[in-house]
């Protein structure tokens, strides 16, 4: 028997005995405890309304983390974290970010534990900034462009319920 068949026979012995375990993952467990995390809203207002509700004690109940959070301008108004910085950008009518470069030169003075995205679906605007960023752990939602920004990927393709994303995320952290 050559060996590329004995490793078929290994794999597909391993498969017939393969039980799927169910994981709790917590990131403040496996590493030393967050220091600075960053938490980009989605852009899109119904998803930023969802977002904004579900994290409306986060932090309150993370005292000892520094959060800073990235929202668009025009939803200042509801937005009702107070605890943290908050960076505001602006979009112009083509839906580019017009001080894009401000912000980056502000975030990139704090160096980030974790960067969570929330936006549901790829968004090319937040792209660049993630990829720039040097941080222990980057979570997202699964898109097609997920396993290129994210280490830590949800999908909530079965549920299609944005906020139980928002929430299992909370729970990683």
């Amino acid at each position: 028997m050559n060996y590329s068949a004995k490793i078929k026979n290994l794999f597909s012995k391993k498969q017939s005995n393969h039980k799927i375990k169910k994981t709790n993952i917590s990131i403040s467990k496996v590493s030393s405890s967050p220091k600075n995390i960053l938490v980009i809203f989605p852009f899109e207002e119904n998803f930023f309304r969802v977002a904004s509700y579900a994290y409306r004690n986060l932090p309150y109940d993370k005292k000892q983390i520094n959060f800073h959070y990235l929202i668009n301008s025009n939803f200042s108004d509801s937005f009702s974290l107070r605890r943290g910085s908050t960076h505001q950008f602006s979009l112009n009518n083509n839906f580019e970010i017009i001080n894009l470069k401000d912000i980056i030169d502000k975030l990139n003075t704090t160096n980030f534990d974790i960067i969570i995205d929330l936006n549901i679906s790829y968004d090319s605007k937040v792209e660049n900034f993630i990829l720039m960023q040097d941080s222990n752990f980057k979570i997202g939602f699964k898109h097609d462009k997920s396993d290129l920004l994210y280490n830590v990927q949800l999908d909530i393709s079965k549920s299609q319920i944005a906020e139980n994303g928002y929430q299992k995320i909370l729970e990683l952290i």
